[in-house]
């Protein structure tokens, strides 16, 4: 075997190898979003709440630079019938939900002060209402300069929080009146 052949022989034998860790990173990347999409179904299983799980492309989420980026690689969502949907992304769990204009602009957040949050059009997803680091207020005011019938409210958790965690926060949704 000439040398030629030799450095092609193994620039090959590295590229794939190469495929395989990235394949083997992917892999285990996915495995610990379906342990936890299990594990917060099971949270929910056998309780008050009828859902249904599935693994859903074109999600948003900002960038650095505080810009709307649409994500082509699927995550796991489970969605809760009425109430919300819950996507379980790589760095961490948002729960998806909204309530009726009137509704957001009448209710007082008390009970949501301790979480992060974020709130959006329903219609126009991509306008953004309230991030944190803003007060109530503007973020009231924001709803109140909009068109939308309907208020988005996506609430931002850890990745490693319990799913019984979750299906506490789902049951205050719920009291709360919110849906989906």
């Amino acid at each position: 075997m000439s040398i030629s052949e030799l450095q092609k022989q193994t620039n090959t034998n590295i590229h794939e190898k190469a495929n395989l860790i990235r394949e083997s990173e992917i892999n285990a990347a996915y495995y610990r979003l379906e342990m936890k999409q299990a594990e917060i179904a099971h949270a929910l299983f056998h309780r008050i709440f009828e859902h249904e799980s599935g693994w859903y492309n074109g999600h948003y989420h900002k960038n650095d630079s505080g810009e709307w980026q649409r994500e082509s690689y699927p995550i796991p969502v489970i969605s809760v019938k009425g109430l919300c949907d819950i996507e379980i992304q790589f760095d961490k769990i948002s729960v998806s939900t909204k309530l009726k204009r009137d509704a957001a602009l009448a209710y007082s957040y008390k009970k949501f002060s301790e979480y992060e949050f974020e709130v959006y059009g329903v219609e126009d997803y991509l306008a953004d209402f309230y991030h944190k680091g803003q007060t109530i207020q503007k973020m009231k005011e924001n709803i109140c300069a909009c068109d939308e019938a309907e208020i988005g409210f996506s609430f931002v958790f850890p990745f490693d929080i319990e799913g019984k965690q979750i299906f506490e926060f789902v049951k205050l949704l719920r009291h709360e009146g919110f849906y989906y």
